[in-house]
């Protein structure tokens, strides 16, 4: 009876596992950040940035803070597609390749027009 209970709660800890670990694996020491603007200058706040890897089902999300600067960290390797959107302006899509699991890039600058 005992090693029946063992063997459920066993099962039951690796179902709530293999889920975490496999959102994890796109994760690295990556690293990409910049700013957003309106078609103004001026700095947008709260713009929503979200980061997917190619080939890959996770996504890392950010906000832009009061001068419109953003950061996305744990970036694995490749190719990643970035989106930047907030209500009242034509979301902006962008790609950047990580070539390396440390890899850093120069600041990017995206400016949101107002939809008309």
């Amino acid at each position: 009876m005992r090693s029946g209970v063992r063997y459920a709660a066993m099962v039951a800890l690796m179902m709530m596992i293999v889920p975490m670990v496999s959102s994890a694996q796109f994760r690295g020491l990556g690293r990409v950040t910049g700013t957003v603007a309106d078609d103004t200058g001026s700095p947008l706040k709260d713009v929503t940035v979200r980061a997917t890897l190619t080939g890959e089902e996770g996504v890392i999300e950010e906000r832009t803070d009061d001068k419109g600067a953003w950061a996305v960290n744990g970036m694995a390797k490749g190719e990643w597609h970035l989106t930047f959107q907030t209500p009242g302006y034509v979301p902006v899509a962008a790609k950047v390749t990580l070539a390396a699991e440390l890899a850093r890039v120069a600041p990017i600058g995206v400016v949101l027009k107002k939809v008309k």
